[in-house]
C-alpha cells in the first residue's frame, strides 16, 4: 500500500518557518490549532469513489433500484494491481486531510489539496485484498468528519490447476477417473469461485467431465482445463502425461468392463484366464496375450473398450520382444486465458411504439420479495430490441423499472387484452398473479389477477414463459399447466464459469423437433452454459417438446453439482395450445450470453410470434388430444363408443411415445386420425381432426429420427477344432439393448436360454457333443424384441 504525492498548495520559507513556530507539531489522529475563521464544524466527508472505472455491470438489486459495479472485474472486484481511492469533503475552512485506514493496518494521514472551502485527495491501495477502507477528513483545526467506509476487492491472480494424482507424470490404463481430477484453488486472498470454463483432450475440446484414462490409448497425451474466478480472471493449464499399462491393468479393466455388463461373465472368465496364464512372462506370456488379443476383439464391444485390451496387449507383447517405445516428455505449462466477461447492465427503456405495429406484447418480472433473477433487465431490454426490428409494440410491466412501466395490466381483462402476448421474463414467485391485489386507484378495491389471466387465455391470449416463469405460482394448478413445467431445483458451480450466472452449467442441447419456426436454426446438438432447471414433474407427460438436455454431457461434470436430475428424459424448452391460448417455454436463459446469442433470440422471437397468432407452428400433444375428445364426449358430439375408440389408440400413441417407441406411437396416431376423420365430419370437429393430422406429423419427425432396433450383422456358422473357442456375435443397434442367447442342442428341437450369455457375443468351447448345436440371440429394447438368425457349431477332432 502506498500514498500519492498529492500536496497541500506551497507557501514561502518564511510563512512555513512562522507556521511551524506558531503551531505545535501534528501528531497522527490529535487536534491542531484553529483558524480565526475556524467555526469548529466538522468537515462533510462525501463518499468516495474508486478509479479505474469500466462500464457498470450488473451486480445486483434492492427492492427499490439496481446496484451496478464499475470495478474492471466483476462481481465488484478489480483486476488491476492498483486502485485510487478519490477523496473529498468541504469545510466552512479548509480540509487540511484525510485519515484513510486500510483493514487493519495503520491509519495513513494523506495531505489535501485545497480549493478554496473543499478538499481532495487521492489514494492508491495495492494488493491482492478483500478489505474495508475507512476514511474521514480533518480540517485545520483538528475536527474530524464522521467516517466513511468503502470496500476495495483486488483480485490479480487466475487460479491454479495442479494434478497430483498423476504421479511422474503417469497414469495407470486402470487408474479411476476420481483419482487423477486436477484441483482447483483460487490464491488466498481471492474472489474464490474457482471454475472450469472449457477442456479439451488431445487439443479436443470435450465437456469437462472427469477423465477416465482407460478411453485413451497406451502412451502420450494432452489434458487442458481453462479456469477461471469470479473476479473475470482465467488461466490455462496444460498437462501432458503418459498412459501406462500392464498385465494388472489388463485384468482390472476385463473386470471393470464384466460388473458395467458391457462383457458376460463367462466371457470375462476367458479373458482373465488368459491373462494368469501371462502371468508367467516370457513366451508363454506372448502367446496368452496374443489369444487375449484375438478373443477380446470378438467378444468385447466396439470402441474404447475393445481397443483398451486389444491394443494394450499387443503393446505388451512388444515390450516382451524387446521393443522400446518412445520416452515421453511430461509436465504442466501455464497460458493465458480469458476469465468470464463481465454482464452488461442495460435497462429497458419507454415503451416501443411503430408507425404500423403488426401486434403488441407486454414483458412482465416479478414482485418485490420474489427471487429476482438477473438477466430480467437485459431481457426485456432484448425484447424491446426485437420489437423494433421485427414491427411489434412491446411494453414493460416491472416494479424495477417503475420510469417505464405501465399501470398493472392484471387490473383489467380490458387492459390486459390490448396484448397479443403475455412474456413472463423468469416472473417468480406466488405472488405473481394475486386474488386479491389492491387497485392503483383505490387501495380498498381489490382485483383477482388470476382470473383475469386465466379469462385472458380463454380468449385466445398468448403466453410465453423465460426461465424463472416456471418458479411461479406453485400453488395455482392451472398457471402451472399453462408454463408446461414447475421448477424443482437446479444445480451448482463455482462463480467463475459465468458473470450473474454462479450456477451455469455447461451442457449439451439436443433439438429434439427442429421444425418448429422456434427451433429451426439450432443444430441437433449444441454446447451451451446456463442455469439447468429440473422439474417437479415430468413436461413431456402434458406438453410438446421441443428441445432436452443431454445429462451425460454434464452431470459429474469437475467442480458442479446437476441437482435432482430429471434421467435419461430432461425437457427444456416446449409448446402448447393450452385452455383455448397458446404457450412457449424457453426455460434456459439464466445467462445473459445466451439472451445476446443470436440462436435464442431467433427462439425468443419466433415464440413469441407464434404465441401471438402471427405464425402457425405444430404445437400439438396427446394431453391436448385428450382433453378436446373429452370434451366432446361431455357434450354430446363424440359418441362414447367412438371416444373410447379415440382414446384406446390416443394412449396407445403416446405410450410408445414415452419410450421412444416412434414408429408405433406413428401407426396408433394414424389409427386416430383414421377415425376422427371417418367419424367425426364437419366444421364443428375440424379441431379435432387438424390436431389429428399434426399428431401424426409430430411422430413422423421424431420416427425418421429415431434408431429403430436392428441387428447390424448376424451370427455365423463356425467350425473350430475341439477344445477350441468358437465365438458367435450379434451386435444390435437400439436404445438400452438387452442380449440373451439361446441355445438348441444337437438332435432337439426346442430353444434354451443360456444362462449368463447376455452380452452381443458368446465363446464356446468346442467338444464333440456340442457339434451341431444352434446360437441365436434375443435381442430387446423398449421398443420390442428381435430374433437372430441362428448359427451353428461344428467341431473337428483335429
Amino acid at each position: 500500500m502506498r500514498s500519492s504525492r498529492t500536496r497541500p498548495g506551497l507557501r514561502s520559507r518564511s510563512a512555513l518557518a512562522a507556521a511551524v513556530l506558531a503551531v505545535p507539531a501534528l501528531v497522527l489522529g490529535s487536534p491542531g490549532a484553529a483558524s480565526a475563521a475556524e467555526s469548529g464544524a466538522a468537515p462533510v466527508l462525501d463518499a468516495a469513489t474508486l478509479s479505474p472505472a469500466a462500464e457498470p455491470n450488473y451486480n445486483g438489486a434492492t427492492n427499490t433500484a439496481y446496484t451496478p459495479s464499475t470495478t474492471t472485474g466483476a462481481n465488484g472486484w478489480f483486476t488491476d494491481g492498483e486502485v485510487t481511492l478519490n477523496l473529498s469533503a468541504t469545510d466552512d475552512d479548509a480540509v487540511a486531510s484525510f485519515r484513510v485506514t486500510v483493514g487493519t493496518e495503520a491509519a495513513v494521514e494523506v495531505p489535501a489539496v485545497r480549493n478554496g472551502t473543499r478538499g481532495t485527495a487521492t489514494y492508491v491501495v495495492t494488493g491482492d485484498r478483500n478489505s474495508t477502507v475507512r476514511y474521514v477528513a480533518v480540517d485545520a483545526a483538528g475536527n474530524a468528519s464522521a467516517a466513511r467506509t468503502i470496500s476495495v476487492r483486488i483480485d490479480t491472480k487466475p487460479p491454479v490447476a495442479a494434478w497430483p494424482g498423476v504421479v511422474g507424470g503417469k497414469v495407470p490404463h486402470s487408474a479411476a477417473a476420481s483419482s487423477i481430477t486436477p484441483t482447483r484453488t483460487d490464491p488466498t486472498p481471492g474472489s474464490g469461485g474457482t471454475a472450469v470454463r472449457d477442456m479439451w483432450v488431445d487439443d479436443k475440446w470435450t465437456y469437462p467431465l472427469p477423465l477416465d484414462p482407460a478411453t485413451l490409448s497406451v502412451g502420450a497425451h494432452t489434458w487442458a482445463v481453462t479456469l477461471g474466478d469470479s473476479a473475470g480472471n482465467g488461466a490455462k493449464y496444460t498437462l501432458t502425461f503418459e498412459i501406462t499399462t500392464s498385465v494388472a491393468d489388463l485384468r482390472a479393466l476385463v473386470q471393470r468392463y464384466v460388473t458395467a455388463g458391457k462383457v458376460s461373465a463367462s466371457n470375462g472368465g476367458r479373458l482373465q484366464a488368459l491373462l494368469t496364464q501371462a502371468d508367467a512372462g516370457g513366451d508363454a506370456a506372448v502367446s496368452a496375450l496374443t489369444r487375449f488379443g484375438a478373443l477380446a476383439a470378438q467378444v468385447v464391444p466396439e470402441g474404447y473398450m475393445r481397443d483398451s485390451l486389444v491394443k494394450d496387449a499387443a503393446y505388451l507383447v512388444e515390450e516382451l520382444r524387446g521393443v522400446e517405445h518412445p520416452a515421453v516428455a511430461t509436465g504442466v505449462t501455464v497460458s493465458a486465458a480469458r476469465g468470464m466477461e463481465r454482464a452488461p447492465f442495460r435497462l429497458p427503456t419507454e415503451s416501443v411504439r411503430n408507425e404500423k405495429p403488426k401486434f403488441r406484447v407486454l414483458a412482465f418480472g416479478n414482485k418485490p420479495g420474489a427471487f429476482r433473477h438477473e438477466h430480467i433487465p437485459l431481457t426485456m431490454a432484448v425484447l424491446q430490441d426485437l420489437g423494433r426490428a421485427n414491427n411489434f409494440d412491446v411494453d414493460v410491466y416491472d416494479y424495477l423499472s417503475p420510469d417505464v412501466s405501465v399501470p398493472n395490466p392484471f387490473e383489467s381483462i380490458e387492459r390486459l387484452s390490448q396484448y397479443d402476448v403475455v412474456i413472463g421474463v423468469s416472473s417468480v414467485g406466488n405472488d405473481t398473479f394475486s386474488t386479491a391485489r389492491p387497485t392503483a386507484a383505490d387501495p380498498n378495491v381489490k382485483v383477482n389477477e388470476q382470473a383475469v389471466l386465466k379469462q385472458y387465455i380463454n380468449n385466445g391470449g398468448g403466453f410465453v414463459a423465460l426461465h424463472g416463469a416456471t418458479d411461479s405460482m406453485h400453488q395455482w394448478d392451472w398457471y402451472k399447466g399453462l408454463a408446461g413445467g414447475e421448477f424443482d431445483n437446479h444445480g451448482s458451480n463455482g462463480g467463475g464459469i459465468q458473470n450473474t450466472c454462479g450456477a451455469c452449467n455447461i451442457g449439451e442441447l439436443v433439438t429434439e423437433d427442429g421444425t418448429n419456426p422456434a427451433t429451426r436454426q439450432f443444430p441437433e446438438k449444441l454446447k451451451i452454459v446456463d442455469e439447468l432447471y429440473n422439474w417437479t414433474f415430468l413436461p413431456r407427460e402434458k406438453v410438446h417438446v421441443l428441445q432436452t438436455l443431454n445429462e451425460a454431457s454434464y452431470v459429474g461434470s469437475i467442480g458442479a453439482g446437476a441437482g435432482r436430475i430429471e434421467g435419461a428424459d430432461h425437457p427444456i424448452s416446449w409448446c402448447q395450445n393450452y385452455d383455448g391460448g397458446r404457450a412457449f417455454t424457453q426455460a434456459l436463459l439464466h445467462n445473459w450470453a445466451n439472451t445476446l446469442d443470436p440462436l435464442f433470440q431467433k427462439n425468443i422471437l419466433e415464440g413469441v410470434k407464434w404465441a401471438a397468432g402471427q405464425t402457425e407452428a405444430n404445437c400439438v400433444s396427446h394431453e391436448e388430444l385428450r382433453k378436446l375428445v373429452a370434451a366432446g364426449a361431455a357434450d354430446g358430439s363424440v359418441g362414447a363408443d367412438l371416444a373410447a375408440g379415440l382414446n384406446q389408440a390416443l394412449t396407445a400413441s403416446y405410450d410408445a411415445y414415452r419410450v421412444k417407441d416412434y414408429a408405433d406411437a406413428l401407426a396408433q396416431a394414424k389409427a386416430f386420425r383414421q377415425l376422427a376423420g371417418s367419424a367425426l365430419g364437419g366444421r364443428a370437429h375440424s379441431t379435432i381432426v387438424d390436431r389429428a393430422h399434426e399428431l401424426v406429423e409430430w411422430m413422423k419427425v421424431l420416427d425418421d429420427k429415431s434408431v429403430h432396433l436392428r441387428i447390424v450383422s448376424q451370427p455365423k456358422t463356425t467350425a473350430v477344432g475341439n477344445g477350441e473357442d468358437a465365438v458367435f456375435a450379434a451386435p444390435a443397434e437400439g436404445r438400452n439393448v438387452a442380449y440373451q442367447w439361446q441355445v438348441k442342442s444337437p438332435g432337439s428341437s426346442e430353444w434354451a436360454e443360456m444362462a449368463g450369455e447376455t452380452s452381443f457375443a458368446i465363446a464356446v468351447t468346442a467338444t464333440p457333443e456340442l457339434s451341431g448345436s444352434e446360437y441365436r440371440v434375443r435381442v430387446t429394447d423398449p421398443t420390442g424384441e428381435i430374433v437372430s438368425r441362428s448359427a451353428s457349431l461344428k467341431v473337428s477332432r483335429r
